[in-house]
C-alpha cells in the first residue's frame, strides 16, 4: 500500500484516556469512535492498562472492537523511546510488575520535576499535579496543566518547550528500560511490539535501524506527527524487514489537532488484519516454546 493512496480508516491503534493523560474517559473515547465510524480502537495509555479493566467492568459490547494495548516507556542510550504493545494479557505477571514499577517511577520523576521547577520560581506542588492526574500514572502533561493554571505557560506545547522537554529546566529522565526489555515483556504477554512515532523520536531516521535487532514486530508508520516523506521512509523500511505497519491519531483531546485527526489517522482493514495475523504467529511461537 502506498502512503499517498486514499484509504478508509478501519482502526485507530494509538489513543489515550483519563487513565493516563487524555481528556476523555475510556467509554467516552469509545463512544466518540463509534460516532466517527471506526471499527476498532486500541487504547494505549502510558504504562497502564486501567482503561481496559474499566471497560470490562462497564461491560461494553458495542460496535467498536477494543484491542488491549499500552504505550510502554523506554529509556536507553539517553533517549526516550515509546513501544506500543498490542493484544496484551493484562494479567501477565511481567506486565503487572512493569505497571507497578513505572507507577512508582512516575511518582519519583514527578517529584523531581516539581522540585526543579520550584527552584526556577514555579510555585507548584506535587499535590496539585497528583490531583490533576486523578489517580492515573503521573506524566509531564499533568505538570504542564498545572503550569498553565498557575500562569507559567500558555499551552501544553508551550509548557514543554519552555520547561519540560529534554534540555529544559524541568526535564528529568525516566528509569532505564530498554526496547529489548519491552519486546520481551510484550512477547511474554502474548502480544506484539511496535515502535511508536519514530519520526518524533529520531531526527535522523537512520538511527532507527539499530532498533530492528531488538526484535520489534512493527513500526507505527501512520501518526499525526509524520509528514508524507516520513511515512514513506518507514513504510519502505517496514516492507524491507517484514515488519507490520500500524497507525493512529495519538488522540489525547487536549491539543487543537486532536479532533481533526481522530477518525482520519489510523490503518485500513488490511493492515489491521496483518496485525492480527502477527499476533497469532507470536502466540503460536510462545506456545511452542513453552511446550519444548
Amino acid at each position: 500500500m502506498s502512503t499517498s493512496e486514499p484509504v478508509t480508516i478501519y482502526a485507530d491503534l494509538h489513543t489515550h484516556t483519563t487513565c493516563s493523560d487524555g481528556l476523555l474517559s475510556p467509554i467516552e473515547l469509545i463512544t466518540k469512535a463509534e460516532q466517527v465510524g471506526l471499527r476498532a480502537v486500541s487504547i494505549t495509555d502510558h504504562d497502564t492498562m486501567a482503561a481496559h479493566a474499566e471497560l470490562k467492568r462497564i461491560g461494553y459490547n458495542g460496535s467498536v472492537a477494543i484491542i488491549p494495548g499500552m504505550e510502554i516507556s523506554c529509556f536507553e542510550a539517553g533517549r526516550d523511546i515509546h513501544v506500543l504493545g498490542y493484544y496484551l494479557d493484562s494479567a501477565n505477571p511481567d506486565v503487572q510488575a512493569y505497571i507497578e514499577f513505572f507507577k512508582h517511577d512516575r511518582d519519583r520523576r514527578a517529584m523531581e520535576i516539581i522540585d526543579r521547577l520550584r527552584r526556577m520560581g514555579c510555585a507548584i506542588t506535587y499535590d496539585e499535579v497528583a490531583a490533576r492526574a486523578a489517580g492515573a500514572p503521573i506524566g509531564r502533561p499533568h505538570v504542564a496543566s498545572v503550569l498553565i493554571e498557575r500562569g507559567y505557560a500558555t499551552s501544553i506545547q508551550n509548557a514543554f518547550d519552555k520547561w519540560l522537554d529534554r534540555s529544559k529546566p524541568g526535564y528529568v529522565a525516566k528509569a532505564p528500560f530498554t526496547v529489548r526489555q519491552a519486546v520481551d515483556m510484550v512477547r511474554s504477554a502474548g502480544g506484539v511490539a511496535v515502535i511508536a512515532h519514530p519520526g518524533k523520536t529520531y531526527n535522523d531516521p537512520r538511527l532507527f535501524l539499530g532498533l530492528i535487532a531488538s526484535g520489534i514486530d512493527g513500526i507505527e508508520v501512520f501518526h499525526s506527527s509524520h509528514w508524507s516523506v516520513t511515512r514513506e521512509y518507514y513504510r519502505v523500511l517496514a516492507k524491507q524487514h517484514a515488519l507490520i505497519m500500524t497507525g493512529g491519531s495519538d488522540f489525547h483531546g487536549s491539543r487543537d489537532y486532536d479532533e481533526r485527526n481522530f477518525g482520519n489517522i489510523g490503518v485500513p482493514i488490511e493492515l489491521f488484519d496483518a496485525l492480527a495475523a502477527r499476533v497469532q504467529l507470536r502466540r503460536s511461537q510462545l506456545i511452542a516454546a513453552q511446550a519444548s
